[in-house]
């Protein structure tokens, strides 16, 4: 039997990112995963990245990943129009006194470069292509029952398995979701104009455009949520027709738009959790919520949710108080739950805002945007949460925290 402090499920960015925080302290820890290892020195396939902002940037810099990140594509300029009305907003880094307003990364680099990190790190065994037979919650330890493998018992259990957590399934852990009645498009693009570092976005009739910047000046990632019957209509196009129709939907910004990857199609749906803990097991990232993909916020939110985690145990541990204490995991819970609470209502505020083509709110939206764009302290407030540089953010993610 595998006798542990600490057993992770879910090996995605969450999940590896608490093992690596967890490894500075005095823990035997395990990181279980259904699939391989990340392939540590794989090219960038750029097949679906993140964006991530300077909260997120401080916590990998701080682990070492950030540093050998060869992906990461920082953008300096934000637009944000609706097709049909006069409703824009754009931002700018200058005016926020950042180098960046945010960065795409390469989702299995960013895995790669966390493993790599943990390699040296003699508290944290990864157990892969591991099958989880059965989950016995008890009030004090976790069993759990491996195919093929002898048993492993916990005095906490992280899952971090993602939106269709199996540990949050086997629980019987209720869950509350919606559906959007829409598909993101995925896709890279090239434009034959420069994309000049500016990430934009578009609202069209049936949905939002995003049209993400990398590193190569004219290749981009774009996140196109339509309704399922324009999702399919879209992907029986050909590649010409496709480019033709995404270069219209764009208004033409970047000049023609033509493919340079498989195009895949994702269903976007709001999920959760009502409780992100059961006796000694607990909910972290996309395993307890996810969100619209509109602002690119779903990373960001799934990686505070660890660095808290983190932060309450290693001060749980400071003061010589069991890791697995109920009232730190309900510390826990009621902090994570109400940011990401937060997020939720705004997002989906937001997509419904967006969501009415009725004269009179397409004047207020056109309206207000104007308002925001020329009100300097409103836009720095809005911008300053969006870069995670205000808010309830654990110690490490604060743009004061240093090392000393």
């Amino acid at each position: 039997m595998l006798d542990l402090d600490i057993a992770i499920v879910g090996a995605g960015s969450a999940g590896l990112t608490l093992a690596l925080l967890l490894s500075e302290l005095p823990l035997k820890i395990a990181l279980l995963d259904k699939g391989d290892a990340p392939q540590i020195g794989a090219a960038p396939s750029l097949q679906r990245v993140s964006a991530l902002n300077q909260a997120s940037r401080r916590v990998l810099q701080q682990l070492g990943a950030w540093q050998q990140l060869s992906s990461k594509a920082g953008f300096q300029k934000m637009e944000v129009w609706e097709a049909d009305s006069f409703a824009r907003i754009a931002f700018d880094a200058a005016e926020q006194q950042v180098d960046a307003l945010g960065y795409l990364v390469d989702n299995e680099e960013l895995r790669q470069c966390l493993f790599q990190q943990l390699a040296d790190k003699a508290n944290v065994r990864g157990l892969f292509n591991c099958q989880i037979d059965s989950i016995n919650a008890g009030e004090e330890q976790t069993l759990l029952s491996l195919s093929g493998q002898g048993p492993v018992l916990c005095k906490l259990l992280v899952a971090a398995d993602g939106a269709n957590s199996f540990v949050r399934q086997q629980l019987n852990m209720p869950i509350a979701f919606w559906d959007y009645d829409h598909q993101a498009l995925v896709c890279q693009i090239r434009s034959t104009e420069p994309h000049g570092q500016c990430a934009r976005q578009v609202f069209l009739p049936h949905g939002p455009l995003a049209l993400l910047p990398l590193a190569d000046p004219h290749l981009l990632s774009i996140v196109w949520s339509v309704p399922p019957e324009q999702a399919a209509e879209l992907l029986a196009l050909t590649e010409a027709d496709f480019n033709k129709a995404l270069t219209v939907a764009s208004g033409n910004v970047l000049g023609l738009l033509s493919r340079a990857s498989a195009l895949s199609a994702h269903p976007l749906k709001m999920r959760y959790a009502s409780e992100w803990l059961l006796n000694k097991v607990v909910l972290v990232a996309d395993a307890a919520h996810t969100i619209h993909p509109l602002a690119g916020q779903g990373m960001n939110l799934g990686l505070m949710d660890v660095v808290a985690l983190a932060e309450l145990i290693s001060e749980q541990l400071k003061v010589r108080k069991p890791l697995h204490e109920e009232r730190l995991l309900r510390r826990y819970e009621r902090w994570r739950k109400a940011e990401a609470q937060t997020l939720i209502v705004a997002m989906e505020a937001f997509k419904r805002g967006f969501g009415s083509s009725h004269p009179a709110l397409k004047l207020v939206r056109g309206l207000g945007m104007r308002l925001i764009d020329k009100a300097g302290p409103l836009k720095k407030s809005i911008m300053a949460a969006a870069l995670g540089n205000s808010g309830d953010l654990p110690k490490r993610a604060r743009p004061e925290f240093t090392t000393d």
